[in-house]
């Protein structure tokens, strides 16, 4: 703002200027109050990216979370053929010290398995979740040896129909501390005895960047927000916040007295 050249006389300030001076410092500090308020939306980021891309047999799908270079977590379609019958299934699990949300759940024979969580859009991933199982399956299809009969195991089937857009839980490790975030994936079942019978679908992915802060499955728009396209490379900034600025009308309310004080507020 430019200097007020200063005159060689000193003039008194009347009691009218003195209040309408008063009002504009009132005005600019309310300003300020919201300037210094959104100031800490930009301490902490969830870093969202958006892809596409669908599991295969013989290939796992690796999420670089963070996108250091360094995998995080992998989805991995399995097959097996036995004496009692024929598996093709998902799993999710993750490297090193990284964990996927899930718990031990039993099957109609009587083992117990670790599944992997399917969880709901809005729901809240942090250190109160269940992080404790490895390798979790999440949808398997059981063929009989003989005969075309199925049965279907796990929070990913859907009661035979698979799900569309539930969310792992996840939760890693970078310099040593821990962050979590969340990967959206779709899972259908084709019930055809064949490869690639169970497939996921993943389109998009995110993590929190302060250590420890729990971060919601599914939410992928706020100032706190910034979207990475692996398609074309291309992020996408949050919108920036920007406290109120006095426009010239606003400025001309200046001499209306405490009516104007009034208005400003109410806009």
């Amino acid at each position: 703002m430019p200097s007020v050249p200063k005159s060689g006389k000193t003039s008194k300030v009347s009691n009218s200027l003195n209040r309408q001076l008063s009002m504009y410092s009132q005005m600019a500090a309310a300003a300020g109050v919201s300037v210094l308020a959104l100031a800490g939306a930009s301490e902490g980021e969830v870093v969202y990216t958006e892809t596409h891309q669908v599991t295969q047999t013989s290939f796992p799908l690796y999420i670089d979370l963070n996108h250091d270079g360094i995998n995080d977590f992998m989805l991995r379609a399995t097959y097996y053929a036995g004496s009692t019958g024929f598996e093709v299934g998902l799993d999710a699990s993750g490297i090193a010290s990284n964990r996927v949300a899930g718990k031990r759940v039993s099957g109609s024979s009587g083992y117990f398995f670790s599944a992997a969580s399917a969880l709901q859009a809005g729901t809240q991933i942090g250190p109160r979740g269940n992080f404790s199982v490895r390798f979790p399956f999440m949808a398997v299809e059981h063929f009989n040896r003989i005969g075309s009969a199925y049965s279907d195991l796990g929070p990913w089937t859907g009661k035979g129909k698979g799900v569309r857009n539930r969310y792992l839980g996840l939760k890693f490790v970078v310099d040593g501390e821990v962050h979590y975030g969340w990967a959206r994936l779709s899972v259908t079942l084709g019930h055809q005895r064949q490869l690639d019978d169970v497939i996921g679908t993943l389109t998009g992915y995110a993590y929190e960047t302060i250590p420890d802060k729990p971060i919601i499955a599914g939410r992928i728009t706020g100032p706190d927000v910034i979207t990475e396209h692996t398609e074309t490379g291309k992020i996408t900034e949050p919108a920036p916040l920007a406290a109120p600025v006095p426009t010239p009308a606003t400025l001309g309310l200046l001499a209306k007295g405490a009516l104007a004080l009034d208005l400003w507020r109410r806009e």
